[in-house]
């Protein structure tokens, strides 16, 4: 992970780990109202980097993509997006899970 990110995300559950299940919390000790941060904060970064506008949701699917495609558990990838089972998971990022085996039924013949 990037140093920055990295330092950043250890300093903000100092400020919040405890107090709530949310990682980001407003001045109320309340989770952070999405349409407010779309207002203010995503679309003030996005101009600031040169990206052009896109969804928040589009980090979701980021996140599921690059977990995937690195190898980690899809068990673990549905936990972390909340799903309550793997079928959206499979639906949805299957062109992304890796082949880390064979795909024409040769290992099955072998063992037979």
């Amino acid at each position: 992970m990037l140093p920055m990110v990295h330092k950043a995300l250890l300093e903000q559950a100092q400020k919040t780990r405890l107090r709530s299940k949310y990682v980001f919390l407003n001045l109320d000790d309340k989770p952070v109202d999405v349409e407010t941060l779309r207002k203010t904060a995503w679309t003030a970064a996005l101009k600031v980097a040169k990206i052009e506008y896109r969804p928040m949701i589009q980090t979701r699917h980021t996140f599921a993509t690059l977990m995937i495609t690195s190898g980690e558990n899809i068990g673990w990838v549905q936990k972390m997006l909340g799903h309550a089972s793997l079928k959206m998971i499979v639906e949805k990022y299957y062109a992304f899970i890796a082949n880390m085996t064979h795909n024409d039924g040769s290992l099955f013949v072998k063992e037979l």
